[in-house]
């Protein structure tokens, strides 16, 4: 059943070649801090983070390219938890970052396991969830869905590479139902997949 109602477009930000630090280019994602303000992973041209009111003011933004703290390369995914920490896919360096609501950096996660995250989610459990989209080097983990708790341990790991039923083919979006349902979509392969705990 659908109702009516009415939606209203409220732009953000113009989208395009930057001349000021309120223009993104090709962003990836977006996160809610507890305040209501829009973090963006403007991840393929500028690798930061940008910072917006709810009405769209630029706030501020953090972040290079590089591989040192606070730096990024393609950070391709973002989410915050419930209280008001920011974790980055920070999918070229294979690693997450983690900073406060205002940037500065608090922790890396990264390790063989990890793999190179392309999408991060905050589940009911207090958990983050990542998917391990895939690799060019066939020795580097691809295809596996991790919960980690908040420091960053690794507590569970699933699925594979591959285009059959629970296999992911570039894992690239992620998504936890308050149940602990979680899905996963996948550039190639099988769309959607959906993934319930059985212990």
């Amino acid at each position: 059943m659908m109702r009516a109602g009415a939606w209203l477009l409220v732009p953000l930000v113009g989208i395009g070649c930057a001349t000021s630090p309120e223009q993104l280019d090709r962003p990836t994602n977006v996160a809610f801090g507890l305040d209501g303000d829009v973090y963006v992973a403007d991840g393929y041209n500028h690798a930061r983070i940008a910072r917006f009111s709810e009405s769209g003011e630029f706030l501020m933004e953090w972040g290079e390219k590089g591989f040192g703290r606070g730096q990024f390369d393609t950070p391709h995914g973002i989410v915050t938890d419930d209280e008001g920490r920011v974790y980055v896919a920070d999918r070229e360096n294979a690693r997450v970052q983690v900073f406060d609501a205002d940037g500065r950096y608090l922790a890396q996660w990264k390790s063989a396991a990890l793999g190179r995250p392309w999408a991060i989610t905050f589940g009911p459990d207090r958990h983050v969830y990542v998917v391990d989209g895939g690799d060019q080097d066939p020795e580097r983990p691809r295809g596996h869905v991790l919960r980690l708790n908040l420091d960053g341990e690794i507590v569970d790991r699933w699925s594979t590479s591959g285009d059959g039923p629970g296999e992911l083919d570039w894992g690239h979006g992620i998504a936890v139902g308050q149940d602990g349902s979680v899905y996963v979509t996948s550039l190639r392969g099988r769309g959607v997949q959906k993934f319930r705990r059985t212990k």
